[in-house]
């Protein structure tokens, strides 16, 4: 049987930030509690918008944090045709369709189903294809909160018009590739967790286990993220990072600010509840900084 492998994966379209190091973070300890492997993956499918200086801004700071993996770093654009397999499988088992809706012409919330007419007929080049999902199980045995499904998210899109796999399918693929068992990550992927988990399903895939944490916000209270430009992390003090999440988590006896991030890392691991002092902080799933 498989021990426990769990993994960090982050797109290589900007530098990390507090929120990104938090969720290396949490999921690395709970590796480590599980005396398991920690991987770390670097999304980088779209060439448009990652960048090679971001990638090494990425493996640069986790280094410098002591969040390092067990195994050589992998990345998705190594695995394109293992995506392409993938999608072909779909495809041969009937589950795709060409569409070719516009982001402007859909209302908000899951995908209508403008398209679906299109189910069985041989795909169109140019256009987008999603994936039929009647059969989507909507339930979730969440590691770490009390939530135990999403709402359904319709059809969605696993290639995209310019060509590219989309980020559901390759993920997916990838959990099963580096044979991962557990998916530690914020709440706000928890939707991602149901298109991934029944993606693996049709694939005939075994599904890893999937916790979900509170996120980080800024002081604004939107989320601490590339798309809204939150601050990098100071690499050259690592240490200044760790006591901002101390103090969100309202930690006690931790180390100073001023100590070198292994003995950051040593206190996290020490804390046997860790994961059960983050979900008692925690507002609504959040934690503001």
């Amino acid at each position: 049987m498989i021990q426990y492998r769990g993994r960090f994966a982050p797109s290589a379209t900007g530098p990390l930030h507090l929120g990104s190091i938090f969720a290396a973070l949490i999921s690395y300890v709970h590796a480590k509690h599980h005396q398991g492997e920690w991987l770390i993956r670097i999304d980088d499918l779209d060439e448009k918008r990652c960048k090679q200086t971001y990638v090494d801004s990425i493996l640069e700071c986790l280094n410098e944090f002591e969040l390092k993996s067990s195994e050589p770093v992998r990345f998705q654009t190594d695995r394109i045709t293992r995506y392409a397999q993938a999608f072909n499988t779909l495809e041969t088992n009937g589950l795709l369709y060409s569409c070719d809706c516009s982001r402007n012409s859909l209302p908000c919330g899951p995908y209508p189903g403008f398209c679906r007419h299109q189910i069985g007929k041989p795909l169109i080049s140019d256009y987008a294809v999603r994936i039929d999902t009647n059969e989507i199980d909507l339930t979730i045995d969440d590691q770490i909160t009390e939530l135990q499904g999403s709402d359904a998210p319709g059809d969605f899109i696993i290639k995209r018009r310019d060509g590219l796999f989309a980020y559901q399918l390759a993920c997916a693929v990838d959990e099963h590739i580096d044979q991962i068992t557990h998916v530690i990550r914020g709440i706000d992927l928890q939707e991602s967790t149901i298109m991934q988990r029944f993606i693996a399903e049709r694939l005939g895939y075994r599904s890893p286990m999937y916790g979900h944490f509170p996120i980080l916000l800024g002081s604004d209270g939107t989320k601490l993220s590339k798309q809204t430009f939150a601050r990098p992390v100071d690499l050259s003090h690592p240490g200044q990072s760790f006591a901002a999440i101390s103090r969100l988590l309202l930690l006690n006896d931790t180390p100073s600010h001023k100590d070198r991030p292994n003995v950051w890392i040593d206190y996290f691991l020490s804390l046997d509840n860790l994961i059960s002092i983050i979900t008692g902080v925690s507002e609504a799933n959040t934690l503001s900084g």
